[in-house]
């Protein structure tokens, strides 16, 4: 995301840098090490779920960090985090080494083109193994220094702090070479990272300054959501009066909650801004289709609206008819619990977001199933579970012998009795069977009981003869053909 311009108000500006790497490798541990605060222990099982913002000073120098989520499931933030940044730093612990995620951040850098720089942490652990780290990551395409590349590879304690120093050097070295350029005196560009909806405030987003700035008294928009900007505050929370090139802001007060990776614009007027919004939107289409099965996602903030419901696609068995409704970032209304009830089974997955006693009488009257979670992994195993039940069963046939009808003996709606020799293999005494009559299936049946030299048997073998009686959707005729088989679940 390096800007090089040549508008004579460009002025250097600091690295933004993203933290990349597979899940408990320690990349918001390092994080809270330089910030000195303690971010993990608020993550629901230790597990970062959200795509976070913070700008810090170092020495004379400031650099905002950007931390991704690190399970298999957030790969989209994990891209969009690559794609604002200036520098990648992946965290590989060094008792763990190369594991999935390590190497799908990588992938996400490469397709961001922006430089590499590797943190090989946890090496105050007795199993840490820095060289079997590197042969990880050369074996996945990324040689570091002194194994045959020019990727800088800086071993760290985020724990204890062992490397932090050479870590932070070696980003300014090679942003230094970069050349960042951003222009204070224009009107905002930036990048909505995260988004969510305030339970007290209203609809907030977090924004990637990439160029200009923002400050009280703009009007900013955002994809299709627009805010006056009267709560401004840094990426830790803080009221702040501006922000400039390279900074992290949160704006609240955003009359909807602003779609993840839409751009943000700063305008002098309200009315510039609805000019310029008019122009964006267009005509919403509407999905009346009716639905079998329904699901509504409701979500603390929008990356994990988006993470989760992107998942929870991916689980929905083949021929499943499956509905999305249209959910999105904060608690379940009532309307929302009405809107998917209009599907024959009803699902409303809650992640992060309280499920009032109101609510959950809502969803009982309209027959909706509805739980909320706290660790997004169960929400989806859940899921899972309950699509499972309802997945078209596959059926599986295994033929068997035929029987030539001889004689028949009785048509009446409560049973068939007639007489038959087996041909072609077993006639089983359970089997089911089609009715063949002159090449065509015309019917289908069961057989009740089988007996041979009217004795109960429980087959007939190709060339003996018996007795059955049988079901069928239709009547038997004299010289029909029945073909037994058995179908089972798989």
């Amino acid at each position: 995301m390096s800007s090089k311009t040549d508008n004579k108000a460009s002025t250097s500006r600091h690295p933004i840098v993203v933290i990349l790497g597979h899940i408990d490798h320690g990349k918001t541990t390092l994080l809270d090490y330089i910030r000195k605060t303690n971010v993990v222990s608020k993550e629901s099982g230790g597990i970062t779920q959200h795509l976070g913002a913070s700008e810090i000073a170092w020495r004379d120098k400031r650099v905002t960090f950007l931390d991704t989520p690190g399970h298999e499931i957030f790969s989209k933030m994990r891209v969009r985090g690559a794609r604002v940044a200036d520098v990648a730093v992946l965290v590989v612990a060094a008792d763990d080494g190369v594991k999935p995620q390590t190497k799908e951040a990588y992938e996400a850098v490469k397709k961001a083109n922006i430089p590499l720089i590797v943190a090989i942490n946890k090496i105050d652990k007795a199993t840490a193994d820095i060289d079997r780290a590197k042969a990880g990551l050369a074996e996945m395409g990324v040689l570091v220094e002194g194994w045959g590349g020019s990727v800088p590879c800086i071993p760290i304690s985020a724990k204890e702090g062992k490397g932090i120093d050479d870590l932070l050097e070696t980003i300014f070295l090679l942003t230094d070479l970069e050349e960042l350029k951003g222009d204070s005196t224009q009107p905002l560009r930036g990048i909505v990272i995260e988004s969510h909806l305030d339970p007290r405030r209203g609809p907030a987003a977090m924004i990637i300054i990439r160029d200009g700035h923002i400050k009280k008294g703009d009007f900013v928009l955002a994809g299709s959501a627009a805010a006056p900007v009267r709560i401004l505050e840094d990426g830790f929370g803080k009221p702040i009066e501006s922000a400039g090139p390279s900074s992290p802001a949160r704006v609240v007060g955003f009359d909807a909650v602003p779609q993840i990776g839409s751009e943000a614009i700063t305008f002098t007027s309200k009315t510039e801004l609805e000019v310029a919004r008019a122009a964006l939107e267009k005509p919403a289409t509407q999905d009346n289709a009716p639905a079998d099965i329904g699901i509504l996602v409701k979500a603390d903030v929008a990356g994990s609206y988006e993470a989760l419901t992107e998942e929870l696609r991916a689980v929905v068995p083949e021929g499943l008819p499956v509905k999305f409704f249209e959910g999105g970032v904060g608690e379940v209304t009532e309307s929302e619990i009405k809107n998917v009830s209009a599907a024959k089974i009803p699902f409303v997955v809650g992640f992060h977001v309280r499920m009032r006693g109101p609510i959950l009488d809502v969803a009982e009257r309209f027959h909706v199933s509805i739980r909320s979670f706290e660790v997004i992994y169960e929400a989806i195993d859940w899921m899972r579970e309950e699509l499972q039940k309802l997945a078209p069963k596959k059926i599986t046939r295994e033929d068997f012998g035929k029987l030539l009808v001889l004689k028949v003996f009785a048509n009446t709606p409560t049973g068939r009795i007639i007489g038959g020799r087996a041909k072609d293999g077993v006639v089983p005494a359970d089997a089911q069977f089609d009715i063949v009559r002159q090449g065509e299936v015309v019917g289908k049946g069961r057989i009740l009981s089988l007996q041979r030299n009217k004795v109960a048997a429980a087959s007939l073998r190709s060339g003996e003869e018996g007795g059955l009686m049988v079901q069928s959707s239709r009547a038997i005729d004299e010289r029909d053909t029945l073909a037994f088989y058995y179908e089972r679940e798989a």
